[in-house]
């Protein structure tokens, strides 16, 4: 019998690879029935996708699509073994930069699909209900299509904020604004110091009725021109049970040059903990019930003990943290280059229902008109569309002008 020939022909080696990515392997198979099993991995051994193929020998190339989990930036293993050949090959999970401003730029692996950025209007201050409440004009980051509520803040969804902080000043009276000067102090004292607990409260801006009841995972971290702290917490306006879905991962920093606050919320989950109330066992409630300090501690301990076990991970956060580029006066710029991928309409052209000239005619667009790309068909034939007046519909790629790398949209199938 010949031997088994195995080549693969499709990622090349050390390139960047699409996600999802196609997988074409010249096969010459002895016997003629085989499968063929994949595997990428990480360059710290995640695995990122993995199955099995069936193959046929009569088919000199075989191809198919597979969908990964992100990773961080970086290189990547991929394996294909067919019967006892196995073939390994090097390639690159490519950075999802995404540019939000003039000078404001980020990469989202693993946490988001895109982003955009708003700059929100001043709150002014009032006295009470809450010490420092109010923000200045600043930016506000959101993911995917999360929305983006510009008359409050709530720090259990998923943002990036960045607040100018001599403009935050401005909004208080000359006490207030000495009192927010030493708050910021202590915060800067803080990251000096880093401490690896803490025992109150850690600044959270924009402030919030919302109070932190534990801190685990606690890691100081570097963006290019500042610093700042992260951890998990849970904000709660009562006193409750912990739970996997009541946790926030929360990233809190400042520029070097003390010109602009970050301060980053998502919502995280675990294992660790019960899924909701109903499942926190009876141990746990009698020690929160009778203790809760050793109760908020025990909590924070096993959080701490196991990192491996949120979701999303935590140094997917962190890699979307300290990718984060301020530079300039981005605010003054008031143009905001969306990261959302663009492209530019070339001719008359259909705007259609799904993804093929069967499907009905619901609108048309004029030559030049740019439009956002939301998705594509298998093939790259069809792309999905929003159009400023935010009509949503399908056309034909050949009649779309893009810098875009399009295997990087989400595929669609109607």
């Amino acid at each position: 019998m010949p031997p088994l020939a195995v080549v693969v022909t499709s990622p090349q080696a050390d390139a960047p690879l699409p996600n999802p990515f196609v997988l074409s392997v010249r096969l010459g198979l002895t016997p003629a029935d085989s499968a063929l099993h994949y595997a990428l991995r990480s360059a710290a051994g995640e695995v990122l996708a993995e199955g099995r193929l069936n193959v046929i020998a009569s088919n000199e190339v075989f191809s198919a699509t597979i969908a990964y989990t992100m990773a961080l930036p970086g290189p990547a293993a991929l394996e294909v073994r067919v019967a006892d050949v196995t073939v390994r090959r090097s390639v690159q999970i490519p950075a999802l930069t995404v540019h939000l401003l003039s000078g404001l730029r980020l990469t989202i692996n693993g946490v988001a699909r895109r982003a955009r950025a708003e700059v929100l209007p001043k709150q002014p201050h009032a006295r009470s209900p809450l010490e420092w409440n109010g923000w200045p004009e600043h930016v506000r980051v959101v993911f995917d299509d999360d929305p983006l509520d510009r008359d409050s803040f709530d720090p259990r969804r998923r943002q990036l904020l960045i607040l100018p902080l001599q403009e935050y000043r401005t909004l208080f009276g000359p006490a207030e604004a000495d009192g927010f000067d030493a708050l910021i102090g202590d915060f800067r004292a803080l990251l000096a110091a880093q401490p690896a607990s803490f025992d109150r409260d850690v600044l959270l801006l924009p402030v919030s009725e919302f109070s932190q009841a534990i801190w685990a995972q606690v890691r100081y971290l570097n963006f290019e021109g500042g610093r700042g702290v992260r951890f998990v917490t849970h904000l709660t306006k009562e006193i409750s049970p912990l739970t996997a879905s009541s946790l926030i991962y929360t990233f809190q920093g400042i520029t070097d040059d003390a010109r602009y606050y970050v301060a980053a919320y998502f919502p995280v989950t675990t294992t660790v903990l019960p899924a909701n109330l109903a499942e926190v066992g009876k141990a746990a409630r009698d020690l929160f019930r009778s203790d809760y300090r050793a109760y908020a501690e025990r909590i924070a301990q096993q959080l701490d003990a196991q990192p491996e076990r949120f979701v999303p991970r935590l140094e997917l956060l962190d890699g979307l943290v300290t990718s984060l580029v301020i530079e300039g006066d981005y605010l003054g710029a008031r143009t905001i280059a969306t990261d959302v991928p663009t492209g530019e309409v070339t001719t008359l052209l259909n705007l259609r229902a799904g993804p093929g000239a069967r499907f009905p005619v619901i609108g048309r667009l004029a030559p030049g008109q740019r439009v956002e790309l939301i998705a594509r068909d298998p093939a790259v034939s069809w792309l999905r569309v929003r159009t400023p007046e935010g009509a949503v519909g399908w056309v034909s790629r050949a009649y779309v002008s893009t810098q875009f790398d399009l295997d990087l949209l989400p595929v669609q199938r109607q």
